[in-house]
């Protein structure tokens, strides 16, 4: 097992910092500040996250996805949002339903064009929590439900294993995943649980060859685990609550750590900031959402939402 250490490359100053991801077409890092509703940018420089942009959407922003066209795809409080290359921000309808305490959070865009996003209750644990697939056209498929906290999605390299964390249940788990429709009889496989892993798995990515690597909340650290669960490498940070991972910059060689301060009462270290590392692998690039930030499924009459 090898062990690296991360360096802070922002100040600290995001009180819930998540959803890091490269964008190759404009060479910036970008991420979000969940509870203040900030959609991030910044260009990698030297070791730093300089010259940091943001776009408050006005409610919170849990993740955020490249677009095909070239704009961004937010999941918003309750359904999705769509930002233009021109910076027009658009606001799709409700996915939750009469779930009136809960909000979206961490999700990812598959290599089919879609985006698979999950749920967080507001008001303490439900139990209630789902994983929701949203096609460009606007029709949402259900991929699992009874989640005690739904968090980080990734895609194995070919797209046909998609890993999914349950935050409170302290589970990573996988499932066969495809273009087709979801297949709700197969049982999801518990790849990690709580006797894997030190603190709260939050958000997470895949690598190049097909690695996890799994940002721990409350334990300082980001851990890379192989598909079956065994142990490889660890990133330190100096910050208690990571939240995020994903690989950055021209090469993909970089691995970015969101952390955030929500919840601390004091502090002392680099909580609030993101962090670099350079674990001698590379990541893969961000999938795209297939769907248009210039005319989004609901802006289109012709397009009729459906559930599944």
């Amino acid at each position: 097992m090898a062990l690296h250490t991360g360096s802070p490359a922002t100040a600290a100053v995001y009180e819930l910092g998540e959803g890091v991801i490269w964008d190759d077409r404009a060479e910036r890092v970008r991420w979000v500040d969940i509870g203040k509703g900030r959609v991030l940018s910044g260009a990698l420089q030297n070791g730093r996250i300089e010259d940091v942009h943001e776009l408050s959407i006005g409610q919170t922003a849990g993740a955020v996805a490249l677009a095909e066209d070239g704009g961004l795809l937010v999941a918003a409080a309750r359904g999705l949002a769509t930002v233009s290359v021109e910076g027009v921000l658009s606001f799709g309808p409700d996915l939750l339903g009469d779930r009136a305490g809960a909000r979206l959070n961490d999700g990812s865009a598959d290599r089919f064009g879609a985006f698979v996003v999950g749920s967080l209750s507001l008001d303490g644990e439900t139990g209630d929590d789902e994983l929701l697939r949203v096609y460009p056209n606007g029709r949402i498929e259900t991929l699992r439900e009874g989640v005690r906290l739904s968090n980080g999605v990734a895609f194995a390299p070919d797209g046909r294993t998609i890993y999914h964390v349950d935050t409170l249940a302290r589970t990573v788990s996988r499932h066969s995943y495809g273009p087709g429709p979801f297949d709700r009889r197969e049982q999801w496989v518990t790849v990690l649980d709580e006797g894997d892993l030190p603190a709260h798995p939050d958000g997470l990515t895949v690598d190049a060859a097909g690695m996890l690597w799994v940002a721990q909340y409350g334990g300082g650290s980001v851990r890379r685990h192989s598909p079956s669960g065994e142990l490889l490498d660890v990133v330190h940070v100096d910050a208690e609550q990571a939240t995020s991972a994903s690989f950055v910059g021209a090469d993909l060689g970089t691995l970015a750590i969101t952390t955030a301060q929500e919840g601390l009462a004091t502090t002392t270290d680099g909580s609030g900031a993101i962090f670099l590392a350079c674990a001698g692998v590379t990541g893969l690039p961000a999938r795209c959402w297939a769907g248009s930030t210039v005319k989004p499924y609901w802006l289109r009459p012709d397009t009729e939402e459906s559930s599944a």
